[in-house]
């Protein structure tokens, strides 16, 4: 008799054994087919992301509309296309250099633009503000889709701050950027365009911000006496005039130092907007 109760204690040990061994099976099976659903989820949401940030259907990055191809990087254009003198701007809405290039040259390039003298092509890179920055060349974009690029640019640099999505769209508000561009900027329609512009600037070895061009030619010391010599100077098909630095060395002097450009800062981090 015990040894018919020892045999029955040992099969149900036995069975106890081996359905704990079938539910730790399965339990196994169910973390597994878990993880491999959260894997496909999140694979969905990258392409929808990626989709959604300034990709067409065909891989092919989304440009502003009034963009023109320049050097391969689609800057954002403002002016007449038959003007006689072209300006390049490479610019960071995070660097100080190019906020204090925008208030000492801004009015004067305006009145270029406006008389037709001029026209203006704005190369947004991410040199310095990172995420910001990427933010901002987004909005701009976005105001260039709505024929306000340069009241952005002037707003943006006016209020030089780190930029969240929500303080980009109240500042077109508070300028009158209507249209789409709220969506836009909140949609980051344009960040891969961003990404393109700071790719293009990297392969042309721009290596600080604000370098300006005019006409192709760089101009070392963007002063506004500096600027408006190149400009003249492209005008009439003449070059610029080098003693000019020397005539008004010691008024520039300090508008030279705060203009001579920020370097690339390679790193790119966000550096405190909260993105509400």
């Amino acid at each position: 008799m015990s040894t018919k109760k020892a045999e029955a204690r040992e099969r149900v040990k036995a069975m106890r054994e081996e359905q704990a061994r079938k539910d730790r099976a399965r339990e196994r099976t169910m973390r597994l087919g878990i993880a491999a659903a959260v894997l496909v989820g999140v694979a969905i949401i990258a392409i929808a992301v990626i989709s959604s940030r300034g990709g067409d259907e065909d891989g092919t990055v989304a440009v502003p509309e009034n963009a023109s191809q320049v050097e391969g990087d689609n800057g954002i254009v403002v002016g007449d296309a038959d003007a006689p003198v072209t300006i390049e701007n490479w610019m960071d809405f995070r660097c100080p250099h190019c906020q204090t290039f925008e208030q000492a040259n801004g009015a004067q390039i305006d009145q270029w633009v406006e008389a037709g003298e001029a026209r203006v092509i704005y190369h947004p890179v991410t040199y310095t503000g990172g995420v910001q920055s990427t933010r901002a060349n987004n909005a701009l974009a976005c105001a260039a889709d709505e024929g306000m690029a340069k009241e952005f640019i002037s707003e943006a640099f006016a209020r030089f701050q780190a930029w969240s999505n929500n303080q980009l769209v109240s500042l077109g508000d508070d300028i009158g950027i209507g249209g789409d561009y709220a969506s836009c900027v909140r949609d980051g329609t344009y960040d891969a365009w961003s990404t393109s512009v700071t790719d293009s600037a990297r392969e042309a070895q721009i290596g600080g911000t604000p370098t300006i061009f005019v006409n192709g030619e760089l101009v070392d010391n963007p002063t506004p006496d500096m600027l408006a010599a190149a400009v003249e100077a492209a005008a009439s098909g003449e070059p610029a005039d080098e003693g000019a630095s020397e005539e008004d060395g010691a008024e520039d002097e300090e508008a030279a130092d705060e203009g001579s450009g920020a370097e690339e800062n390679t790193d790119e981090e966000d550096t405190g907007a909260d993105e509400d």
